[in-house]
């Protein structure tokens, strides 16, 4: 198998390659309410507490959305498209990690989305950029004792979500983890969860890869490419690179490195479900 690519990013490399804080989440059916951004709608739904969405079948009267493009400096490996914005499209399928920065809520959201005239795109949505046109109902885990939290980040010279702890949890049942650049993504998880003293676990998570790399079709070759797990083990993706294509399969195994940051929510166990 050929070796897979790195980069190199412009500041020092950390010594730490992941970053993991036990917490404990648990699941919950919440309803997003028509007219609000779905930032608004998240951040109402979960409380103030940070929170894990799967986002299945959202109808919007607007959505915003970027895909990953070449960097125009010399201080970053990669940047973002353009803003799109589709009038009255759905999101399909699509994850959020719900957190803070500078003090206010923020999420990060990777998915695939179906504009009106049923073409599909994916890539980063804009939350606080789309809109609601429709009441909806979608799950959502939230967490006890950790939260993703936006830091600069000296390495990348990107502001990324970091995990931080909150509050210390008895019996953690998850863990909210971070995986640095150029590490094969399986070998980062299962450093994630040694970390966390995780076994059995699910994987929810969203980041980039250096290309992509699938077991049964054609991948990606740029540098960076924007990407959502699909499934409970990690192991199926959607992602999207320069040009807009769509693709979804099953990851190649030890052939996908992470290229700015891979964040995930590793579950142990079902969690449990709160009226």
């Amino acid at each position: 198998m050929p070796e897979t690519k790195t980069v190199q990013h412009p500041g020092p490399v950390a010594a730490a390659r992941v970053r993991t804080v036990p917490c404990r989440a648990s699941h919950r059916r919440v309803t997003l309410t028509a007219g609000s951004t779905l930032l608004q709608a998240m951040t109402a739904a979960a409380g103030g507490a940070g929170a894990w969405f799967d986002l299945k079948d959202v109808p919007t009267a607007s959505l915003t959305f970027v895909r990953p493009a070449p960097a125009s400096d010399d201080c970053h490996v990669a940047w973002y498209s353009a803003e799109t914005v589709l009038p009255e499209a759905v999101i399909l399928q699509a994850g959020a990690h719900l957190g803070r920065r500078e003090g206010a809520a923020f999420a990060h959201v990777h998915g695939l989305w179906a504009a009106s005239d049923g073409r599909r795109y994916a890539g980063h949505l804009l939350p606080e950029a789309t809109v609601l046109s429709a009441d909806c109902e979608v799950d959502v885990w939230l967490l006890e004792g950790a939260v993703m939290q936006s830091e600069p980040d000296r390495e990348t010279e990107f502001t990324l979500f970091q995990p931080t702890q909150t509050a210390a949890v008895d019996r953690p049942n998850a863990a909210l983890a971070t995986i640095r650049p150029n590490e094969i993504l399986e070998d980062g998880l299962a450093k994630c969860a040694v970390a966390a003293g995780l076994s059995g676990e699910s994987v929810k998570g969203l980041g980039s890869l250096i290309g992509v790399r699938l077991t049964d079709e054609a991948g990606l070759d740029d540098i960076a490419t924007e990407v959502l797990l699909t499934e409970p083990l990690g192991q199926t993706a959607i992602a999207v690179g320069f040009d807009g294509r769509v693709l979804g399969g099953r990851l190649a195994p030890t052939s996908n490195r992470v290229c700015v940051t891979f964040e995930v929510l590793m579950l142990s166990e079902t969690a449990p479900t709160s009226d």
